[in-house]
């Protein structure tokens, strides 16, 4: 050790190479400098004092304004603008303060009094007091300090670090850091632990709490870059805004691109609902969650959606969901490939693949397109949409339309443009429909068509009308109401029936013929191509019977009137006409076999016999 000055009075001594003291009130047992123990009289002094101290790898060099030295206790104090340098090759840090007392015989040295400590280009740490102990080669400051760097500032208590001040820890910290675009970042925590990575400075802090951006974030341990505004809580988080409280297994906060990152069991919350998944990323620029899982789900009171991607705008209060999209409110589901919720106007939008369940349909309503208003109830599917219903005997329904809507409240599904329903036996088609699942009722208007194949009979018919009213039992077609002109055309057996008339009704069972009745101008012909046999009857109203051969009866009321034409085998034509208020018609093998005239005038009228 070298120590050098002005002047020093008799008796001065030099300490030996290598050697430092520390004060004594560095430990927890010694005194504070500003109450050190009695000291005997100086052995020496000196003004512009400078004392040199070599150790392994670097020295430290000490400069006071006026020094003196206590040779029986081995210590030398300092004060009047003391400065402490430390070396290695050049300067690592600078110490100043107003008072230091090294002591040889600890090997250390403490100061007091306003002490400033200088590392790098920007760190600055101040405090009261502060210890160097040289064997450990630690600095320490039992008291409370601030630390200022480019970034930002902090206090704390009880830094240990070393001379490069490259590492250190602290306790009872509170950190105020500048952020993207100057909002302050504020970091309390129970303790820290720093150092200098590649030249980038990391902080690790313990039992830790993060105020950013109207945020708050709370962790066992977090590891924050103030470089780049980068936290990483890596045992856990908690956090909450003024909209959501989330929490995390671990998480990186970026918060110069005001993104985070969260992962393990992500949950955040707001109000009555709750974002679930592996993974989330938030933007807060965009005020956007964008989460990922297997599945990650949303939940709203009884609103359940789940899929691999969940977007959610915040501000918007916007659900975006992809990939095997589930929506479960109560008994209803609904999947698609893509999905589109909006939280405040309870509205749904739905993109390809999409399947409908409601108990109110009974059955699946499939499309491309969706659109559902969750609180009204109803809402319409496009892209060749189609409503299948299968019972537990297999007889299927299905109804389609260029665009069905829904109205689950009215329980009802209607359609415009090429309605089509389809079931056992019959093929319906119209420019628009409704059907009513409680009433288990189709009604149709415009161009309607209904075609029938007969189920074990032989047989055919097609409806045309400008509307109708068809009544379901167990999804088969059971009646058919035609409040307007109806035509009718039949082939049964090789056998053509045509019928006309305003207003009636088609009666079937098992999806084959029954009965057909019609209210006025009822008009009828009835052909049998392999005898040459043309019938033609009509009436205000009439009645007719169908079995498995075809037309059995028919019952005409109302200037009844009957028209046959016959040709025997030599080619001769002979035409037969009938009439009265009621004509009783029956029909064997497609021909007419009995005519009966009523009820005022008997009579019955009967073909020619075959030869």
């Amino acid at each position: 050790m070298i120590i050098g000055g002005r002047a020093f009075r008799w008796g001065a001594r030099l300490f030996c190479a290598g050697c430092c003291g520390v004060v004594s009130w560095a430990c927890g047992t010694a005194a504070d400098p500003e109450q050190m123990p009695e000291i005997p009289a100086a052995d020496a002094e000196a003004w512009d004092a400078r004392i040199e101290i070599g150790r392994p790898g670097h020295r430290i060099e000490i400069r006071a304004a006026y020094s003196r030295e206590y040779s029986e206790a081995q210590q030398v104090r300092a004060e009047g603008g003391v400065e402490v340098v430390f070396r290695e090759d050049e300067v690592t840090s600078t110490l100043t303060a107003e008072r230091l007392v090294l002591e040889h015989k600890r090997d250390r040295f403490g100061m007091a009094g306003g002490v400033v400590l200088r590392a790098g280009d920007s760190l600055e740490v101040q405090a009261d007091t502060l210890v160097w102990e040289g064997k450990e080669e630690r600095l320490r400051i039992p008291g409370t300090l601030r630390v200022e760097l480019v970034q930002g500032w902090e206090r704390g208590r009880n830094l240990i670090s070393n001379f490069a001040v490259d590492e250190w820890t602290m306790e009872r910290v509170e950190g105020h850091w500048r952020g993207h675009g100057g909002k302050r970042v504020v970091v309390r925590a129970q303790r820290e632990t720093s150092r200098w990575v590649a030249g980038e400075r990391q902080v690790v802090y313990d039992s830790v709490a993060v105020e950013y951006d109207g945020m708050r974030l709370l962790g066992p341990r977090a590891m924050f870059r103030p470089e780049a505004n980068h936290f990483s809580f890596v045992a856990g988080i908690n956090g909450s805004d003024s909209l959501f409280q989330f929490s995390a297994a671990r998480a990186d906060v970026d918060m110069e691109a005001e993104r985070m990152v969260a992962r393990g069991a992500v949950r955040y919350s707001e109000k009555d609902a709750v974002l679930s998944a592996e993974v989330v990323e938030e933007d807060r620029r965009l005020s956007m969650l964008q989460a990922k899982g297997a599945p990650a789900t949303y939940i709203q009171g009884a609103r359940y959606i789940e899929a691999r991607e969940l977007d959610y705008r915040r501000d918007e209060r916007l659900l975006t969901a992809r990939g095997a999209v589930v929506f479960r409110e109560q008994d209803r589901q609904l999947t698609a490939a893509e999905l589109r919720y909006e939280r405040d106007t309870g509205e749904i939008s739905a993109w390809y693949r999409v399947v409908l369940q409601a108990p109110e349909l009974q059955g699946r309503l499939t499309g491309d397109s969706l659109f559902f208003a969750l609180e009204p109830e109803a809402g319409w599917m496009s892209g060749a949409p189609l409503l299948r219903r299968i019972g537990d005997d297999g007889d299927t329904l299905t109804i389609a339309a260029t665009v069905l809507y829904f109205d689950l409240a009215r329980r009802e599904l209607s359609g415009k443009g090429n309605f089509a329903l389809q079931t056992t036996g019959v093929k319906l088609n119209a420019e628009r429909g409704a059907y009513n699942t409680d009433a288990a009722q189709v009604i149709v208007a415009g161009g309607v068509v209904l075609g029938q194949q007969g189920g074990e009979r032989d047989y055919s018919s097609r409806l045309q009308a400008d509307s109708m009213l068809v009544e379901l039992v167990d999804r088969r077609v059971e009646r058919i109401a035609v409040p307007g002109r109806v035509f009718v055309r039949i082939e049964a057996n090789g056998r053509h029936n045509w019928i006309e008339g305003q207003g009636g009704r088609v009666f079937m069972a098992a999806g084959d013929l029954q009965r057909i009745e019609v209210d006025a101008d009822a008009d009828v012909t009835h052909r049998h191509p392999q005898k040459d046999e043309v019938s033609r009857f009509h009436g205000k109203k009439m009645t007719l019977y169908f079995d498995a051969e075809g037309l059995r009866r028919a019952l005409v009321s109302g200037a009844a009137k009957l028209v046959t034409r016959l040709q025997d085998e030599g080619g001769e034509v002979a035409v037969n006409e009938v009439g009265g208020e009621e004509l009783e018609i029956h029909f064997a093998d497609g021909s007419i076999s009995e005519v009966r005239i009523g009820p005022d005038i008997e009579g019955s009228y009967y073909p020619p016999e075959e030869p």
